[in-house]
């Protein structure tokens, strides 16, 4: 099937933090009644360095009925919680 979706997302850095928004639609189906889904992030890094830095986020997906995604069973929503530090090498 097909369907329309979009992404949108924003970033105010401020020294070495770095905030991030971003939400997401995926659209129903044109084949399948009520499978849209929306996902939302919310993001905090800390540079420590030039290659290593310190995050966390958050994010949710809220599945309409016939939607799974980041889930087994369609029409559970999904979220998550991060923390964590990337380091390049």
């Amino acid at each position: 099937g097909k369907r329309d979706n979009f992404r949108r997302s924003g970033a105010y850095i401020m020294g070495a933090s770095e905030f991030h928004l971003n939400v997401g639609r995926a659209n129903s189906y044109r084949n399948l009644s009520d499978s849209a889904a929306t996902q939302y992030t919310v993001a905090y890094n800390y540079n420590l360095s030039k290659r290593t830095k310190l995050y966390t986020y958050y994010t949710r997906i809220n599945n309409n009925r016939n939607a799974s995604y980041g889930v087994a069973t369609a029409g559970d929503d999904f979220s998550s919680f991060a923390v964590g530090v990337r380091h390049n090498f």
